[in-house]
């Protein structure tokens, strides 16, 4: 497979600058969605060290991971396996990354061992190679089992040190918000919005019209952005402007996050057989406007799509929050998300918010105020400090070592913790807002 690979060449032009890798079998899964969902200039590669899986995929670049380590067989649930299967092939990956590649979406099933070891070590090479990194991954409920959830977390961590933005799909969240569905339709539901956000992503910049954003735009507000979240809805008929907009800021890919604060948003709107006015145009931007904060920065775009109808499509993305994103439990109901008055677009400013009360609240501290979720994260100075799962780390992670030659930061050396134990987690100070309701569930 590794000299099919040498052979492989894509083609040099602006349609090939995005590509999207599925790692593992949740990411290669997710991946074969959007490739038979069809997304607009992209090219797609899927990395697994499952042999058969790769065999059965219809992606037509396929990298197999560890093929002496694993020898086809799969990472068995182990992410130190996954790390070093990636490793083995790093050479592979880089020959597919350097051709034309500007950004890179990464997606994984995290909690398993090929997505949550190797998606880091892809990941950090493709920020070597100057690349914008976008991950777009899903994390397991608590019920699918507390080794599968923790190795989740940690892959996370580890994933958000070598990414500049990523969007978390919570298998929790989407169980919140549908329901106990049936196994099969739930994973087809994950991959369905997996694909949804890359879609919503790429789309941006492959989609031309009037008014164009380009990937200068998309660089300019996701590079070093650390966490994104995003909302796509359509609307044809009478109003379909703000029912568009309005449906956008319901969707799940936003998690229940108000949109207030944000400091970027770009903000993609396509029209079909029916083209959009500029009053619906002006509309719309009011809306966000008065929704995010006249603060907010906020790049548009317009452009056609002739399969869409008489619809109207309208994706936003958000980054530079003041706070990290909440990531809680999602209401199912929703009635109105936002006021229309502009004076009442900041929470402080009205006594009787008309927003869902679930979409406002905030995670309090032990002294009922806020609690504020810092971005900024501290740059690995250690080889080995950045993959913890490699054989020669986990030997040093004894308890009497930590006493003589502590590591360079804190590491966690308990396997199992409580909720508040763990906000001492770089994730848990992050995204605390999902662990200790999540963890009352186990």
């Amino acid at each position: 497979m590794s000299e099919d690979l040498v052979r492989f060449r894509f083609s040099k032009n602006t349609s090939s600058i995005i590509k999207v890798a599925g790692i593992g079998g949740g990411g290669c899964n997710a991946v074969n969605n959007m490739y038979e969902a069809g997304i607009r200039d992209v090219d797609f590669l899927v990395c697994n060290t499952d042999a058969q899986a790769l065999a059965s995929s219809p992606v037509p670049v396929k990298i197999q991971l560890g093929t002496t380590l694993t020898e086809g067989r799969g990472a068995g649930n182990r992410p130190e396996m996954g790390e070093e299967a990636a490793r083995e092939n790093y050479e592979d990956i880089k020959k597919v990354l350097e051709e034309n590649t500007k950004m890179l979406f990464i997606t994984a099933g995290m909690g398993g061992g090929t997505g949550t070891g190797g998606a880091p070590v892809i990941a950090r090479l493709a920020s070597e190679l100057g690349i914008l990194t976008i991950a777009v991954v899903t994390i397991p409920s608590p019920a699918e089992g507390k080794k599968r959830y923790n190795q989740a977390i940690e892959g996370i961590m580890r994933l958000s040190e070598f990414t500049d933005s990523m969007l978390i799909v919570s298998n929790q969240k989407l169980h919140a918000i549908y329901g106990d569905l049936p196994a099969r339709q739930a994973f087809k539901l994950a991959d369905s919005i997996v694909t949804t956000a890359v879609k919503g992503v790429a789309e941006i910049i492959t989609l031309h019209g009037n008014i164009n954003i380009d990937f200068a735009d998309v660089y300019t507000v996701m590079h070093n952005s650390k966490v994104f979240i995003m909302g796509t809805g359509y609307a044809s008929g009478e109003g379909r402007a703000m029912k568009a907009v309005e449906m956008a800021l319901q969707s799940p890919l936003l998690d229940n996050n108000d949109i207030f604060g944000t400091k970027n948003i770009l903000l993609n709107i396509i029209s079909g057989t029916q083209e959009i006015t500029i009053g619906e145009i002006g509309q719309i931007i009011e809306y966000l406007q008065n929704a995010a904060g006249q603060e907010a920065d906020i790049i548009w775009g317009n452009g056609y799509d002739d399969s869409i109808g008489e619809n109207i499509s309208v994706t936003i993305l958000c980054t530079g929050f003041r706070n990290a994103p909440s990531i809680e439990p999602a209401a199912p109901a929703k009635e109105e998300r936002y006021p229309k008055q502009k004076e009442e677009a900041h929470p402080e400013a009205a006594a009787e918010p008309a927003t869902d009360p679930a979409l406002t609240r905030e995670r309090k501290g032990p002294e009922g105020k806020p609690r504020v979720f810092e971005l900024d994260l501290e740059p690995a100075t250690h080889e080995e400090d950045n993959f913890p799962w490699s054989h020669e780390t986990r030997k040093e992670e004894k308890p009497a070592a930590k006493k003589n030659t502590p590591p360079p930061r804190k590491k966690e050396t308990k396997e199992k913790r409580s909720g508040s134990d763990n906000l001492d987690n770089w994730f848990y100070r992050k995204f605390g807002g999902l662990f200790d309701d999540d963890d009352q569930a186990v």
